[in-house]
């Protein structure tokens, strides 16, 4: 590291000897499928020179810090993104091909691993901007695929920002299934790829024309409550909630084990101590967040079988569960914590109960999975079983917070991101 009138800036990017590319795209590699499997860890660094059999003055030659190897592994997955979706520009016909070759280089066997930039806000300032920049990018000439498709009659008509973010977010997600301790085996890669190009595509719904009966979520009880300052009890219990709401961002944007305490004090203006006195430590906020998360959901899943008891559809349930899940992560007095990322960063306790929770959860959605197929709802060459993965994947990216949605247009952009999955991008 040097100073330049007092400013520290970075070093420039080593060229070292002829073996360095080589080493650098191993160092890469390894980095960005710990991020997939961990998430940013205060062990990162230890376990990345242990697992190639480097010293840590050799990992030093290539990255500054933490920090630093995280930026570099970003801004390579972007370059990643961005060649691959380049050659199915030049090489492919068609935006639908386009799209699918975009999936199959990015995926292919072999490929180096891309990280899904989920700790974003880990980086310094300077190399966040250089990120979103490159990310932007790539979303953006995707969207343009999109609109020239929707132009030339080859795409259904869509919005191409929200739907390209959520093209991305599907591919993203692939590293991190595989990766994930719970997940399907790795044999079973290149069908679930093969799967999610079929569902970028063609969606899995049997009639792509129904039209969904919106079904009421009501997610006003999740958001934090405003209470009189006269209330002593409810104002201890809102100033825990907005405890939570800003710890739960945080560890969305930057990771468990990268945030600290000091970093949600001054986010909400308070002391360590207040943080101590609501919730306790760091290790009881995040099993707290962790509570508050699988509380949302549960809600959220008690009202959609509420409406299935009155006798709704199966598809429209679960259509208006999903939307009401992906617009959680849009409301500023709702946030929940982001779960399944960082497995390892959580004690073992947590460990226990975050498995059993996804185990839950993909059992829940099984069964509305196979009431749709009862019901003729999904297309009889679908894979439920395998399907069930697809349906987080798509609404992964709103929990970063790259974009501001207004209030009265987060219900849109919910139902566009979940229509990503179920209808495809293909023409009607």
């Amino acid at each position: 590291m040097g100073t330049e009138s007092g400013r520290v800036t970075r070093r420039a990017p080593r060229p070292g000897p002829a073996v360095g590319p080589s080493r650098r795209e191993i160092l890469f590699d390894s980095a960005a499928r710990q991020l997939n499997r961990d998430g940013v860890r205060d062990t990162m660094l230890h376990d990345l020179a242990a697992g190639l059999s480097l010293s840590r003055a050799a990992l030093y030659y290539y990255i500054d810090d933490r920090e630093d190897l995280v930026f570099q592994v970003y801004r390579r997955s972007c370059e990643l993104l961005a060649r691959a979706l380049g050659q199915a520009v030049n090489e492919e016909r068609g935006a639908l091909g386009v799209v699918q070759g975009f999936a199959s280089r990015i995926l292919a066997p072999g490929q180096p691993q891309i990280a899904a930039m989920t700790e974003l806000g880990l980086l310094r300032e300077d190399d966040r901007a250089t990120v979103l920049a490159l990310f932007e990018g790539v979303v953006a000439r995707l969207g343009d695929v999109l609109d020239a498709g929707m132009k030339r009659g080859e795409i259904r008509p869509l919005e191409s920002d929200i739907v390209a973010r959520t093209l991305i977010s599907m591919i993203h997600s692939v590293p991190q299934i595989f990766n994930f301790p719970t997940a399907l085996g790795a044999e079973g890669e290149g069908d679930f790829i093969a799967l999610l190009k079929t569902v970028m595509a063609h969606g899995w719904a049997s009639d792509r024309r129904r039209v969904i009966r919106p079904l009421a979520i009501d997610l006003d009880p999740l958001r934090a409550a405003r209470v009189s300052a006269f209330d002593r009890q409810g104002l201890a219990a809102s100033k825990r909630e907005q405890i939570l709401i800003a710890a739960s961002d945080l560890f969305n944007r930057k990771g468990v084990d990268a945030t600290s305490m000091d970093d949600i004090a001054a986010v909400l203006g308070a002391t360590k101590r207040t943080l101590y006195q609501h919730v306790g430590d760091k290790r009881a906020l995040v099993t707290a967040c962790l509570e508050r998360s699988f509380a949302i959901t549960a809600a959220i899943q008690a009202q959609g079988e509420a409406h299935q008891a009155a006798g709704a559809k199966a598809l429209d349930v679960m259509i208006a569960v999903l939307r009401a899940s992906a617009e959680t992560w849009l409301c500023d007095d709702i946030i929940p914590m982001r779960v399944g990322r960082g497995f390892d960063a959580h004690d073992p306790a947590d460990k226990a109960r975050l498995a059993d929770y996804i185990d839950g959860l993909g059992q829940r959605f099984l069964g509305y999975a196979e009431r749709l197929r009862e019901q003729g709802e999904i297309r009889p060459e679908i894979d439920v079983v395998a399907l069930l993965p697809v349906f987080p994947t798509v609404a992964a990216w709103l929990s970063k917070g790259l974009v501001h949605i207004p209030p009265p247009q987060r219900p849109f952009v919910a139902a566009e991101v979940v229509d990503v999955h179920r209808l495809g991008i293909a023409p009607l």
